[in-house]
């Protein structure tokens, strides 16, 4: 018998998976979230410079004839014109897809937990975010960090004082890259320098909330009023791995549309295809999206940690390579 047709996850951690998504579905049907069911299938994707969604061309349906479609990298679009429908504050845990991720913690399909506190501002979601970890895994409370401290203490360098030069020979000398005109962005080498040398030291003893991103990497977050420089932007991580990424929401339509145009010119210019400007979202954000703070989180992810697991294949029955 070929064993290539059994789960690559042993049972007891399938058991364990199933256990934490009944774990998670109290947590929010406790807190008066009502779930949902969004499509995974869409003729939209929300617009992000380094997202890739998987694209299924040539589909038909009633007077749309040879649509590309979209398999959804997140339920985000979907979720929030179910705000601007009234719905209110609202959870959904299913399947994402996200084109060219494979390795020791990424599949091109995954299981994502996304969720949207109406009235909820920055402190609001980072609680929310801290108690469903400890409800999960058990965890302390988290520590919290500004983006900018968490990389200073890492790197020795003060971020907003750091210009593309300098970030370039720093990251030379310590090895990370071979030269210093690899990019002309400044963001590239940010990323770079935090996923190589500020992640891997992140919540080792407890989970971190790391806060504040740079400004340049609000995505669908509103800029912090105090410090513009900046936007209300979160991450979660602990033992060196990413579990969470979530936003006081940006419910500026306006902005929105010039947010995603940025990106897609990104995309073009990173040799990307680009994806449909025009969208649901945009024109439900013009109805009108409540104040809200949302959030999604990598499920298998903590299902790894849950387990006590090294990579996804542990926790998820078949991945890409079996599937």
């Amino acid at each position: 018998m070929n064993p290539e047709c059994l789960s690559s996850a042993p049972v007891s951690n399938l058991v364990r998976r199933a256990s934490l998504s009944k774990t998670l579905r109290a947590f929010f049907d406790r807190r008066g979230f009502t779930e949902v069911h969004t499509p995974i299938l869409s003729r939209y994707s929300v617009i992000d410079r380094h997202l890739d969604p998987i694209r299924v061309p040539g589909n038909s349906v009633g007077t749309l004839v040879d649509q590309v479609w979209y398999l959804q990298t997140s339920p985000e679009q979907s979720m929030k014109r179910l705000l601007a429908s009234g719905l209110g504050s609202c959870y959904q845990l299913g399947s994402v897809f996200r084109s060219g991720e494979f390795g020791q913690v990424h599949n091109p399909e995954f299981t994502m937990a996304e969720w949207y506190d109406v009235n909820g501002d920055l402190e609001a979601g980072l609680c929310l975010l801290d108690e469903l970890l400890q409800s999960l895994l058990e965890t302390p409370q988290a520590d919290r960090i500004g983006f900018a401290q968490a990389f200073e203490q890492a790197t020795g360098l003060s971020l907003f004082d750091c210009d593309i030069p300098t970030l370039g020979r720093w990251s030379v000398e310590q090895k990370l890259i071979d030269r210093v005109d690899w990019s002309d962005d400044w963001d590239d080498w940010v990323n770079l320098i935090f996923s190589a040398v500020v992640q891997p030291s992140l919540g080792q003893s407890r989970p971190v909330l790391v806060t504040h991103f740079p400004a340049s990497q609000a995505a669908l977050a509103k800029l912090d009023a105090k410090d513009p420089r900046t936007a209300e932007r979160y991450e979660a991580f602990y033992r060196g791995v990413e579990l969470a990424n979530g936003y006081h929401e940006l419910c500026d339509p306006e902005e929105l549309a010039s947010r995603a145009a940025v990106a897609n010119e990104q995309r073009i210019a990173d040799g990307k295809f680009p994806l449909p400007l025009e969208s649901p979202l945009i024109d439900a954000m013009r109805h009108g999206i409540p104040n809200c703070c949302g959030c999604a989180l990598g499920f298998d992810r903590v299902v790894m940690l849950a387990c006590g697991a090294s990579k996804l294949s542990d926790v998820i029955a078949f991945t890409a390579e079996r599937a």
